[in-house]
């Protein structure tokens, strides 16, 4: 369950350092390029961390085919979510 939280942030964190979505996001102001690289770096840890906790506790041949699994589902959670952002925002 942590692990797909992580990957969860990780993905959104990826995503929002991207220009447009942190327009969409945020309506104000612009990312520095500081602030999306530091985004970025914590994505990729984000991300990677739960092939370390998920190798740890599956084993080295079952763990990453779990992460690899949780990391495609994960990502398209975030593209729903992200498709989905304009319609809740209008809606309220």
């Amino acid at each position: 369950m942590i692990t797909m939280a992580l990957l969860l942030a990780g993905w959104g964190l990826l995503a929002a350092s991207q220009p447009r979505q942190f327009n969409r996001l945020v309506h104000h102001g612009r990312l520095s390029s500081r602030a999306r690289t530091a985004m970025r770096s914590l994505g990729a840890i984000l991300l990677l961390a739960p092939l370390m906790i998920l190798m740890r506790a599956e084993g080295p041949s079952f763990g990453p085919l779990v992460w690899a699994c949780l990391l495609s589902i994960s990502a398209m959670a975030v593209a729903l979510m992200l498709a989905w952002l304009p319609g809740a925002k209008s809606a309220t």
